[in-house]
């Protein structure tokens, strides 16, 4: 289709607001824009003329925007689609993708994100055809859920759902916890190779000395004990999907034979010369920072490239409080637990959103599975609940990334918002944004002591007290009460 540089954009939301703020935006950049407030609306409007881009909702009256969606791409051609949805799952993201929609917008977003977003896909080439795929019982029964309306797990839904169905090797990172195995499988799940072999394993649990005869299989007599030939994981699994789970900790001579399977799509076979050939998906996770592990020459930095041809960062459930409540519902709902809707209360759901959850999901998970089997039937009480895990030293590296990732988080965050000119003070609003903090823990550990407080901090006695001045006067006690103790 021949695409002029004015585009005639459907919008199609019950919201007047959402309608109005895209007709402005894309109206502003030249654009022709109809708008229409329920599918039937909207698919008259695309009946009635060509249609180069179709924004459409997935909560309106009437019919939904995704089961419409059939109709709009038989409607529109192979014109894109952007769906738009407030209440995103992995369901709906797969369903929309899958049925034809180019890209998935999460409320609320920036009309900067809608436009850029738009632009992109009134840009991309329409030279291929859109697969159909049936779209229904698209979670088998009985294949774990990944649960999650937040902001956050619905990018990894729509990520999740735009990958899938592609050949490229995918990457998951994440914190211990997060559910990264849980990510793979849906990849596969909701994949071209969905019916064939999905072969999971995390490599460094077996021995050195046994792992690529794992993977890549042996022959017989290749080592002492081998008295058969044996087909690895890989030969296995051809046709299908493998995911390697930890694989930040692999050794040396074996990413080298992995990568010639996602390159070249062969291996050989532990005791073997010839070269065996395979079609496999790789999924690959790891709670480690490959990019550091290439910097100490512990990761190939070739393989990193292959593997990460798409990468899914699962967010931390600290990031996700919002999802707790769903979450608990949903692991009482499993266990068979009565009135799994309201077991937990309001004040003590309060509490366990206020927690750390250094093990995140699973952490979660576990804590409501002990408290089920305390509380016994009855409505919870937070006595139920274990006592949170504390975060040992061996996770100080992992606190220096949350910080790294905060940080540098916040930062794009204000270079987004700002102008060159306006960001002047970027150092000086970071130290105000989290310096209070850390004088406030200071001070509550050392009982509002300041001299006790300072050294602890490093820092003279009364810059300490300068510091304190500068922020809220609530911080710490208004006068010095450790004179007395420092004379």
């Amino acid at each position: 289709m021949t695409r002029t540089s004015t585009h005639t954009i459907l919008v199609v939301d019950d919201e007047p607001s959402i309608c109005w703020g895209f007709e402005r935006l894309l109206t502003d950049q030249g654009h022709n824009v109809l708008t229409a407030s329920s599918a039937e609306e909207g698919l008259e409007k695309a009946a009635a003329q060509q249609i180069d881009l179709l924004v459409l909702d997935v909560r309106l009256p009437g019919e939904d925007g995704i089961s419409a969606l059939p109709r709009f791409r038989h409607a529109i051609g192979d014109a894109p689609v952007v769906i738009m949805t407030a209440f995103g799952d992995l369901e709906t993201a797969v369903a929309a993708i899958h049925g034809g929609a180019s890209d998935y917008l999460t409320k609320p977003f920036k009309l900067e994100d809608a436009s850029r977003v738009c632009e992109a896909m009134l840009l991309q080439s329409q030279e291929a055809e859109t697969p159909e795929f049936d779209t229904a019982d698209l979670e088998p029964s009985g294949a774990a859920v990944i649960v999650g309306r937040s902001a956050a797990m619905q990018q990894v839904f729509r990520r999740i759902a735009l990958v899938a169905d592609s050949e490229l090797s995918v990457l998951i990172t994440g914190e211990t916890g997060t559910g990264k195995e849980l990510v793979a499988a849906a990849i596969h799940r909701h994949s071209r190779r969905r019916d064939e072999s999905y072969v999971a394993i995390a490599p460094v649990s077996l021995s050195e000395s046994v792992i690529e005869s794992e993977l890549f299989g042996h022959v017989k007599g290749a080592f002492t004990g081998a008295a058969d030939a044996r087909k690895g994981l890989f030969e296995l699994a051809d046709g299908g999907s493998v995911f390697l789970d930890e694989i930040g900790d692999l050794p040396m001579a074996t990413q080298v034979k992995l990568l010639r399977v996602i390159e070249q799509g062969e291996f050989t076979a532990v005791g073997d010369l010839r070269r065996r050939k395979c079609d496999v998906r790789v999924i690959a996770a790891t709670n480690r920072n490959l990019k550091s592990g290439v910097d100490d020459k512990t990761f190939r930095e070739d393989l990193l490239y292959r593997l990460s041809a798409v990468a899914i960062e699962l967010p931390p459930l600290r990031e996700r409080r919002g999802d707790i409540p769903l979450l608990c519902e949903h692991f009482l709902r499993r266990l068979g637990y009565p009135s799994a809707a309201s077991a937990i209360p309001a004040e003590v759901m309060k509490q366990l959103q206020q927690r750390h959850w250094f093990g995140n999901v699973r952490e979660l998970r576990n804590a409501v599975e002990h408290a089920s089997v305390m509380a016994r039937g009855r409505v919870f009480e937070l006595t139920d609940f274990p006592i949170p895990q504390q975060r040992s030293r061996n996770g100080d590296a992992e606190a220096g990334a949350c910080i790294d990732g905060f940080v540098e988080a916040w930062t794009r965050e204000q270079l987004s918002a700002g102008t060159d000119s306006s960001l002047n003070d970027l150092h000086d609003r970071m130290i105000n944004a989290t310096e209070p903090a850390l004088l406030r823990v200071v001070l509550e550990h050392t009982g509002g002591n300041r001299a006790a407080a300072a050294q602890l901090l490093g820092m003279h006695r009364g810059t300490l007290r300068d510091r304190l001045k500068r922020y809220d006067p609530d911080i710490g006690p208004c006068e010095d009460a450790d004179e007395d103790i420092t004379r």
